[in-house]
């Protein structure tokens, strides 16, 4: 899920209390090329080994889980009604196995499989906020433009414009970032980028419009 668009993967009820760790049971993943071939994921599988995983992970050999350590202790208090996002990095989740392409061009893509190590994070949305924009060249929004929100030199959270050019990000914790925009054959104008140049301050609630101005590339 992208841009902003979520959905409802459980609700309940938990008692009271301090917590430090999301444990999410995944059974098995799937993808799906677009010439209709798929691949299927067990999570048990040999190579799903033990440990850390990256980004506060780590996989239960015992139950067959994954952990998410949390960055800051989720406070649960009587009577609170509180909404959590978890945000999976799809384009870091899947490592592509025995990759090749054939052709010149346009040319076919092919696979023996794929190796699933997921990417996620995980966040009270009341103490987030959230980004929006339009990336355009002249007045035309631009699809398919890598947007990256970094953070002490790292990717934090990342998405794609929409068919219109654009683009949401929701559940940024409160700290300093900078935001890139990314494409093919394609480079931020020199020009008319003032507000997304440099660090950026986001804190709780924040909702922030930050748009790119785009030219082609030499």
């Amino acid at each position: 899920m992208v841009n902003g668009i979520t959905e409802v993967l459980t609700t309940a009820t938990i008692p009271e209390g301090n917590y430090d760790t999301v444990r999410l049971y995944i059974s098995s993943t799937k993808m799906q090329m677009n010439s209709g071939e798929t691949f299927t994921y067990e999570t048990n599988q040999s190579n799903m080994s033990g440990g850390m995983m990256g980004n506060g992970l780590s996989y239960n050999n015992d139950t067959g889980s994954i952990d998410i350590s949390l960055d800051h202790l989720v406070n649960v208090q009587m009577g609170s009604d509180d909404e959590f996002l978890m945000d999976v990095d799809i384009d870091h989740s899947f490592m592509l196995e025995g990759l090749s392409f054939s052709g010149m061009g346009n040319g076919m893509m092919s696979m023996t499989g794929f190796t699933f190590n997921p990417t996620m994070r995980f966040v009270n949305l009341a103490e987030t906020g959230s980004i929006y924009g339009f990336v355009h060249m002249g007045t035309d929004g631009l699809a398919d433009v890598n947007i990256s929100l970094m953070q002490n030199g790292e990717v934090y959270t990342s998405t794609h414009t929409d068919d219109a050019g654009h683009y949401q990000m929701i559940g940024i914790p409160s700290g300093t970032y900078i935001i890139t925009a990314e494409a093919d054959s394609y480079m931020m104008n020199s020009t008319g980028n003032d507000s997304n140049m440099g660090t950026m301050h986001m804190t709780a609630q924040d909702v922030m419009s930050v748009d790119f101005d785009m030219i082609e590339a030499n």
